[in-house]
């Protein structure tokens, strides 16, 4: 018989915890029917438009989110255990360097449609560069997260080098956006008010206007859709850069630092920004707000403006 006298060991989340708490099971379970949701209506619009590229980007986005959740909610049932705290802590991490593509592609796709003589760079060196930026960030993220995984509970050391790692890897990916987002403002700023970089070429301008060259305004371009896609684009950057900031400082400030140990501040700052964004290009969606490529010239973004 077991002496009564001596007490069990009792379960201490700020101790025993990966987290230094417990991940709330409903919470896990709404943010993995959120982005089940969200990636399902990526997919479906991916096919029903064909856009492939939103399959790698948006859809991979909802799936490692999704992966990253559900590893939560192992914790909220197995609060101890280290291997979904790696799995979710991962997958949360890289998720969103796989919209940030997509994002930029959709930016260079405005600019097409719009006017590529108020860009500093041309639409498709935005998507070489930025996306190339976003695979070198989700290297990096990916390789701060296999060591650390590899590590576990058992190097500590280990752990904090690829926690490290992984905050280099964020940081580019912050660097890109901020990058992109200030070229972007830049651009519109200039369709705004007329100030082209340079002079428009000849397959830019509309067959049959009657505008003067020096008159033309790229905000004739600029149709009730093109002007909701700038709308979800910009609401998606600005969740996105939220996001960044925060998972930043979040591993800066250490494995048992107070913000990692803050589950509000997970749930509001990444949770919650990566929903939003990813729900705001469900909405305002490029299949349905950008003129198809094969259709896509300045006599159907004419017509489009008229209607």
């Amino acid at each position: 018989m077991s002496d009564p006298s001596v007490s069990m060991p009792t379960f201490d989340p700020a101790l025993d915890s990966p987290y230094n708490y417990v991940p709330t099971t409903w919470v896990c379970a709404l943010f993995i029917a959120l982005f089940s949701l969200t990636g399902i209506g990526h997919l479906g619009e991916a096919i029903y438009y064909k856009m492939w590229w939103l399959i790698p980007t948006m859809v991979a986005c909802a799936l490692c989110e999704t992966i990253g959740w559900a590893g939560r909610l192992w914790s909220s049932q197995n609060p101890d255990a280290f291997d979904p705290f790696l799995m979710q802590i991962t997958t949360t991490i890289i998720a969103p360097s796989f919209m940030t593509a997509a994002m930029f592609i959709i930016l260079g796709q405005i600019i097409t449609l719009v006017g590529t003589e108020y860009s500093r760079l041309k639409p498709r060196t935005y998507s070489i560069i930025f996306i190339t930026a976003d695979v070198l960030a989700l290297t990096i993220q990916a390789a701060g997260g296999g060591i650390a995984s590899s590590a576990a509970d058992d190097d500590p050391d280990g752990a904090e080098r690829g926690a490290n790692i992984m905050v280099g890897g964020i940081i580019v990916q912050m660097a890109a956006i901020t990058i992109y987002a200030l070229l972007a403002i830049e651009y519109f700023i200039r369709v705004y008010r007329n100030r082209p970089l340079r002079a428009r070429s000849q397959t830019d301008v509309t067959e049959g206007a009657s505008v003067e060259k020096d008159q033309y305004s790229a905000m004739a371009n600029v149709t009730p859709k093109i002007r909701l896609m700038i709308i979800g684009l910009a609401i998606s950057t600005v969740f996105i850069y939220v996001r960044s900031v925060y998972r930043t400082i979040e591993l800066l400030d250490g494995w048992n630092g107070s913000i990692i140990s803050n589950q509000l501040l997970f749930n509001l700052l990444d949770g919650m920004p990566i929903v939003v964004a990813m729900v705001s290009l469900n909405v305002f969606h490029p299949g349905f707000l950008l003129p198809r490529p094969h259709s896509g010239n300045q006599n159907e973004l004419s017509r489009e403006t008229l209607s």
